[in-house]
């Protein structure tokens, strides 16, 4: 951006020794109008990073200030029904600042995202302020349990109040329900099965038919499933052994154990599993 500014101050030099009615001069000027609009929505784009995150650390300011004047202990006896009022007022106030919070956390996340996730210096202020926020949230859970178990508030969790304080935890829980799915999507795509058996077997099993491998009518239930990062070596139980599904043969090799039986050890797991999520090994 620093050197679109320069670039954009060359230009106007540029302009300046030109004639009006040059085409180099109309050229350079539909440049310069470019440049100062890219400028124009660069900095606009800045100024409104910068004021979202300001709001939220004026809301956490605010909150810490609100909380410091609610008095869970009063040296009085029962308090009065206006104090009770004002304390109620002074919970929801909190509990919309939290909710702001949270969404301006979100819009800078929204921002994040369309940029391509590359503002690492973004990217870190948004989970400072998303831990913070959890923080906030933390204490002003306590500081409303402690209310209620002392009866200094009438009707603190009312509805209204409980529909805002679990704003946040929805969002909380689709954020974590995003997740899940994309955990259980890398984990289907990850998902591979193998079996090993004789030849008998897998006939047997409809594994093995008319000499090649099928699966319209195989019994599944012979292949193991596992996640294909978890599996680098496969003992088989034999002297001798070929696979049937085919894998790129520099991806894998069979070597001897110890006890001269083979094992299958796979050197390159991106590749062996590139032509097909199922292995098939007949041995003898």
């Amino acid at each position: 951006m620093k050197k679109t500014l320069i670039f954009a101050s060359l230009l106007s030099l540029a302009l300046a020794s030109c004639s009006t009615n040059s085409s180099e001069y109309k050229t350079l000027k539909a440049q310069y109008d470019s440049l100062a609009l890219v400028n124009q929505n660069y900095e606009s784009e800045l100024h409104e990073t910068d004021s979202l995150v300001a709001s939220v650390l004026t809301n956490f300011q605010e909150i810490s200030s609100v909380e410091g004047m609610i008095n869970v202990n009063p040296m009085k006896g029962d308090i009065r029904r206006s104090e009770r009022d004002r304390i109620k007022d002074n919970m929801l106030l909190i509990n919309d600042k939290l909710r702001a919070s949270n969404d301006a956390i979100n819009a800078l996340t929204e921002k994040l995202e369309k940029s391509g996730g590359q503002n690492r210096r973004l990217q870190a202020t948004i989970a400072a302020l998303r831990k913070e926020l959890e923080v906030q949230k933390q204490r002003v859970q306590t500081l409303t349990e402690e209310l209620e178990r002392k009866n200094l508030a009438i009707g603190l969790l009312d509805s209204m109040l409980t529909q805002r304080m679990s704003d946040v935890d929805r969002l909380n829980a689709a954020t974590a329900q995003q997740a899940a799915a994309l955990a259980s999507q890398d984990k289907e795509l990850n998902t591979v099965r193998y079996c090993v058996g004789t030849k008998g077997d897998l006939k047997d099993m409809k594994i093995l038919q008319g000499g090649r491998v099928a699966t319209e009518q195989a019994n599944m239930s012979y292949f193991t499933k596992t996640d294909r990062r978890d599996l680098s070596q496969l003992p088989l139980y034999s002297r001798k052994a070929r696979l049937l599904t085919v894998h790129p043969a520099s991806s894998y090799e069979l070597l001897p154990g110890s006890d001269k039986q083979l094992v299958l050890h796979i050197k390159n797991s991106e590749a062996f599993w590139s032509n097909s999520k199922i292995l098939v090994v007949q041995v003898d």
